[in-house]
């Protein structure tokens, strides 16, 4: 705990530091003229009254110190690179909670090509490691795998490649590749005993049965590849024909429930999760995209895919089924702005099977001054995993402060209520309140 009232003392004294001129002007570390190297960290509090996403709530209030360095070079040249390195060190009010404090490391490299010419690309890579339950709550995963007091853990990958090369004036063809990935980390395990069933009877063994709670989960491992023709049709607006490509390979959590019987001194049975592995579920998107603004009046900014999606999972029979994604932007007043989002897809699941989703999202923003401003949104979003709906609403308020070119402050205020109709023991509520502050120098 002394680190982070260490860290909040820092912040707080940045301020009188910079009146002072006690530091030079920013980056912290300059090479040349292309390069910047700067110090990049925040400080974090959370309450929360239902830390697991579960339906008997546990209340938490947890501290996130999150120092890091963040690199720059050719910022406004043909060749640009920006790294990120950051690890977080999370502690929690209660002694209950004393295991779950811990450190999350995060790192992202981007590489952007752009001379001018007609071809652009942008190569982007980052690794982090999340601890969260409401992801995977808000698709009914602990109606079929307990999850247990513990957030789960997870490292999570992503590496994106996109190169646009543009034939004409008007007409540019995009090609991507993305390779998203994860694996669980260090999850709870459950001790009982137990006797196997006796055959003839008074024969059974006894034995002690070890589980954990991914034994029900999958990690996925999924390979994009987009291709894109677009056509200026007006100055403000393009339109597109659209193929993408996806395959998802499904793991078994390398965590298996394993009997030892203590009869036969040697003996582990190892039950592995139901269902045959290796298994993989292949989509083919086709559709139309449209970008822009349709108005030409600047007020109004489309950014639309439409289209119908196939989908396979191993050898059963192919679905086919209507796929979107839909933003609008739209400007109110000069300090009002809103959007609505709407989308619908299928993917994999994370317990093996595919996830049907519809989401939709309206956001209000309001910039009170140049350095202030406000955010409200609402989400719906129903998603079918398998057999399990579940229907979610979750609410946002935030507050941004920008109090100078290196500090700025966050408020965020967060209430989800996710019901599962088949399974109502399942539906939880879960409030979450955040204040932060981030220091760039």
């Amino acid at each position: 705990m002394v680190r982070f009232l260490l860290s909040a003392s820092c912040l707080a004294l940045l301020p009188a530091a910079r009146a002072v001129n006690l530091f030079p002007s920013s980056p912290l570390v300059q090479i040349g003229n292309d390069t910047d190297i700067f110090f990049d960290s925040s400080l974090a509090l959370e309450v929360t009254d239902n830390l697991y996403s579960a339906a008997h709530a546990v209340s938490a209030t947890s501290w996130t110190f999150t120092p890091g360095f963040a690199l720059e070079h050719g910022k406004d040249s043909a060749f640009a690179i920006s790294l990120t390195a950051k690890r977080g060190f999370v502690q929690y009010n209660k002694a209950s909670l004393a295991d779950l404090q811990d450190s999350r490391d995060s790192f992202s490299a981007n590489f952007r090509f752009d001379d001018g010419g007609p071809l652009t690309f942008t190569l982007d890579s980052s690794y982090k490691i999340t601890a969260r339950n409401d992801d995977l709550a808000q698709q009914g995963v602990g109606t079929t795998v307990p999850l247990g007091a513990n957030l789960l853990r997870q490292s999570n990958y992503n590496h994106n490649f996109e190169a646009i090369y543009k034939l004409t004036e008007k007409i540019k063809v995009t090609l991507g590749y993305t390779n998203t990935y994860n694996h669980y980390l260090n999850p709870v395990k459950y001790t009982e005993n137990v006797t196997d069933t006796p055959s003839p009877p008074g024969t059974g063994n006894t034995g002690i049965k070890t589980s954990y709670n991914t034994n029900g989960l999958t990690e996925l491992n999924t390979k994009t590849m987009p291709v894109e023709v677009a056509y200026q049709a007006f100055e403000k607006l393009s339109f597109g024909l659209k193929y993408q490509r996806d395959v998802t390979d499904y793991s078994p959590a390398p965590y298996y429930s394993q009997n030892t019987s203590t009869a036969t001194p040697g003996l582990v049975t190892t039950v592995r999760p139901s269902g045959s592995y290796p298994r993989q579920l292949a989509k083919d998107f086709y559709g139309l995209t449209a970008k822009g603004d349709p108005t030409g009046a600047g007020k109004l900014t489309v950014t639309a895919k439409v289209g119908y999606a196939t989908s396979q999972l191993d050898a059963a029979a192919a679905s086919k089924n209507p796929s979107f994604s839909v933003n609008l932007q739209h400007s109110l007043t000069e300090k009002v702005n809103h959007s609505l989002s709407l989308s619908r897809d299928v993917s994999a699941s994370s317990t093996g099977g595919t996830t049907s989703s519809k989401s939709y999202t309206y956001t209000v923003n309001f910039t009170a001054t140049e350095d202030l401003g406000f955010n409200l949104s609402a989400t719906k979003s129903d998603v079918l995993a398998g057999t399990t709906a579940v229907h979610t609403m979750v609410y946002n308020l935030g507050a941004d402060y920008k109090y100078n070119p290196h500090l700025s402050f966050n408020f965020g205020y967060n209430f989800t209520d996710s019901k599962i109709p088949s399974a109502p023991t399942g539906n939880f509520q879960a409030n979450v309140l955040t204040l932060s502050a981030a220091f760039r120098y």
